[in-house]
């Protein structure tokens, strides 16, 4: 009897597929996998063979992956770009407190609705591109009270069979300089906000950034969350609350619990006086995540921290998109490989040669998941079938981001996917 008549029909096999792990390590030969009811019934060579499936995929070859994790992203403002000129506001910016004054008009506009579509379409798309679960900040402050949260929290109920989103509650304004903020984000937080975030450097005073910290903190232990931070963004070497930001993770006993963003400053600061900041960031468990698009125009800094020095600390650094087509930022897909590689150049991580493209290809899985306070997928039998077909055969071709097929399969189904073409060229071209 052959293998289809002694077993039922699959829900799906994957065949010739090398599986690859967060920590970049890639299987040496092909396997099948073999889904039923939503979970990996087989995974191993051969696994397939003979199996009738009411869905089948030929890898040829091709990655498998638990799915990416986006660690940083604000889909509240997503797509908004699109409004700035209809709605007769300034274009272009290039000044900070401008660059500001624009997001406060243009956020005022905002409704739960718009927010939620803007939303919905951002986590479509991160789903296409192979991400299974998105960290994003919510703008909670007095412009948008919570609409900004409450149409992001829709939107991720509404898309919750194609991403896992994690929201922080964002008082992208400030805690003291806008007091009615620490009312609002405690009510996102007891709403279901995952996570708690802050922005520091944005109050006036040194005081004032402190005593931030300090009700971020608070907020943090009454509702038993943990920290989604924004802190000493800018290149600017005044920037000083990443030490703070530790020191207060260790004295409230957060280690593992708090995740810092950007840290452009760090980048900045004196060998010495850097080293000192990343041991104790290190000893705090604190994840970074640098956004290798956000600070192209900081020269002479590269705008992404001291990646190479925390990662040698043993700090898990991730890379995640910030911003994508909104005030801030025109360009953006959420192509967790466009930001590895991204990342790749940025950092620099060339000097690794090999080791840096697994160091890159981390910095959107494992230690992305790390600092979105979730776990990376695993791919074993009797798991979830949950994970991502890819063209490339190898890292350096994934990062490539060469022409092929990628396919997202959450629970067992194909939930979205990319298509691909072959890139070609006329005979002796090139």
């Amino acid at each position: 009897m052959t293998v289809s008549e002694t077993h039922p029909p699959a829900d799906l096999v994957v065949t010739g597929v090398r599986p690859v792990d967060g920590a970049g390590r890639v299987a040496d030969g092909p396997v099948d996998v073999v889904v039923r009811d939503g979970r990996i019934a087989a995974l191993g060579p051969g696994a397939g063979s003979g199996m009738a499936a009411r869905e089948r995929i030929e890898g040829d070859g091709g990655l498998l992956t638990a799915p990416f994790v986006e660690p940083h992203s604000h889909p509240d403002k997503a797509l908004s770009r699109r409004s700035i000129g209809p709605l007769g506001l300034p274009f272009p910016l290039s000044h900070r407190p401008d660059l500001m004054q624009r997001q406060r008009d243009l956020k005022a506009t905002f409704t739960r609705a718009e927010v939620a579509d803007r939303a919905g379409a951002f986590l479509r798309l991160a789903a296409a591109q192979g991400v299974g679960t998105v960290a994003g900040q919510a703008d909670i402050d007095s412009v948008t009270g919570l609409t900004s949260f409450e149409g992001v929290m829709d939107a991720g109920r509404a898309h919750a069979d194609l991403v896992d989103l994690r929201v922080t509650a964002f008082p992208q304004e400030g805690l003291v300089q806008d007091p009615g903020a620490y009312d609002l984000v405690a009510a996102a937080l007891a709403a279901g906000a995952h996570r708690v975030g802050g922005w520091p450097n944005n109050e006036r005073t040194p005081e004032d950034r402190l005593a931030h910290l300090d009700q971020v903190f608070a907020l943090a232990e009454r509702f038993g969350v943990g920290i989604d931070i924004n802190v000493d963004y800018f290149t600017d070497p005044a920037e000083r609350l990443l030490l703070p930001l530790a020191e207060r993770t260790l004295a409230h006993g957060m280690q593992g619990l708090v995740n810092a963003n950007h840290v452009g400053a760090l980048e900045t600061y004196g060998d010495d006086d850097a080293r000192r900041v990343i041991e104790k960031v290190a000893e705090a468990g604190i994840t970074v995540t640098v956004c290798p698009t956000n600070l192209s125009g900081s020269r002479p800094w590269r705008g992404v921290s001291r990646t190479a020095e925390l990662l040698a600390a043993g700090v898990a650094v991730a890379a995640g998109t910030g911003n994508l087509q909104d005030n801030w930022e025109p360009f953006g897909n959420l192509d967790p490989l466009d930001t590895a590689r991204l990342a790749w150049h940025a950092v620099p991580l060339a000097d690794e040669a090999d080791r840096g493209v697994e160091t890159a290809w981390r910095m959107v899985t494992d230690h992305a998941a790390r600092a979105a306070g979730v776990p990376f997928g695993t791919l074993a039998p009797g798991g979830p079938a949950d994970f991502v077909v890819l063209a490339a055969t190898s890292l350096t071709h994934a990062l490539r981001n060469e022409p092929g097929p990628r396919r997202t399969v959450r629970a067992g189904r194909v939930v979205a996917a990319r298509r691909g073409e072959i890139w070609t060229a006329p005979a002796g071209v090139g």
